[in-house]
Formats: structure tokens, sequence, C-alpha cells
């Protein structure tokens, strides 16, 4: 029998998966700020984020940025909140069905990683700007933590049920493979490859998840 895997270490503040309700029934001049400090750093990167700069781009002034928005941080936790609920309502469309749910789920983790290099790469950029200011400041980090945690624990998921389904490889760790192939999609779709590398990185990320053919049990029906 195999030993129950351990889940991924969750950080210490979790954030909703799903912050776009709060966000669609807030103040409406709330959101408008968010996206402005959205739009700063797609445009301008961190270094840009300066409350003048989105206080300008919202048309409103530095007392009204600090009235909904009091410190930096606390912009920054909306802007996290306001990219979390992109990444929850944004994807490809949905992709042709193997039979096979686990696998389903992730070749459409690959269609949406296209989807938002090809549509919408502002999204990449302005997650890959906090992620790389969170390496040096720990408010950050504590921020935007709770945005790769539910991504890698649903890849988590999804291997653990790729494994009961006798589709992907038995001695997988699926904590450990689900980090794998999370870093290996960021990177794929952030680095200036061609769309053919891109896919042929997908189809490497595949082949290594699935069981030998040789090794593989009939399917029960």
């Amino acid at each position: 029998m195999r030993k129950a895997q351990p889940p991924l270490p969750e950080p210490a503040k979790i954030a909703s998966p799903e912050p776009a309700a709060s966000l669609a029934t807030g103040d409406k001049r709330r959101v408008s700020l968010v996206r402005a400090a959205y739009e700063v750093i797609a445009t301008q990167g961190f270094e840009g984020l300066r409350t003048r700069s989105v206080a300008d781009r919202a048309s409103v002034n530095i007392a009204t940025l600090h009235y909904y928005f009091p410190t930096k941080e606390a912009l920054i936790k909306g802007l996290a909140e306001y990219l979390a609920s992109l990444f929850v309502g944004l994807h490809a469309p949905p992709v042709a069905s193997t039979g096979c749910a686990a696998l389903d789920r992730l070749h459409q983790e690959f269609a949406d990683a296209r989807f938002y290099r090809l549509e919408r790469p502002d999204m990449l950029v302005v997650i890959q700007e906090l992620m790389l200011r969170a390496h040096r400041d720990p408010a950050v980090r504590s921020i935007i933590a709770p945005l790769t945690y539910h991504w890698k624990a649903g890849l988590q998921q999804l291997i653990e049920e790729g494994i009961s389904e006798g589709v992907f490889r038995p001695n997988l760790v699926p904590v450990v493979a689900a980090t794998l192939v999370a870093s290996t999609i960021s990177g794929a779709i952030n680095f200036t490859v061609g769309s053919e590398m891109l896919d042929s990185i997908f189809r490497e990320i595949e082949r290594w998840l699935l069981i030998s053919q040789k090794n593989k049990k009939p399917r029960k029906h």
C-alpha cells in the first residue's frame, strides 16, 4: 500500500483561492486603484510602483489612495488578489477529452499556459515582477505565497489522481512532481522560447509523468 503523500507546505497566511467575488462586490474606487497598480507594474515593473503613479493612473489624489490602501503592502495585497482572480477566471478553451480526467487537466494546464503567454502576457509580467521582488522582500513574499501555493496544490492533486487512474507513474512523489511541473511550466512561458519549443517542453513533461506502456495495466471498465 502506498503511503499518503505529504501535502505542499502551506504558507502562513492563505488568501481566498477565489478572490474575484470580494473584488467584484467591493468599492469601485478600490478596484480601480488595484487595476491602476496592476497596469503600473505591467508597464513599468515593480520599481515603478509609486503611490503617485498609481493615483495619477486612477485619476485620484494621494489622500484617496491612502484612504483605501494605508500602506504599500495593503496595495500589493489587493493587487495579488486581483491577479489571482484573473488566473481563476481566465482560461483557454476546454481541451478535447482523452477519457482520462487527470490527463485532461494536465492538457488544460498546458493550454492555459499558452493562452496566458499569447493573449495575456501582462499577467505573466506582473506575477514575475512580484515573484522577483519576493526574493528580497519578506512582506511581498508572504503576500504572493498563496498564488503559487494554490497552483502547486492543484497540480499535486492532479498527479495523485493520475497515479490512482493508472495513467501516471506510481513511483512519482506527488508533492515533488507538482513543484517540478510548476517550475518547468513557469520557466518555459516566461523565457523567450518559440511556440514549437514550448510544445516540446510540454510533451516532455507529459512523457515524464506517464507510465511506461510496457508497465501499463489495462483499465477496468
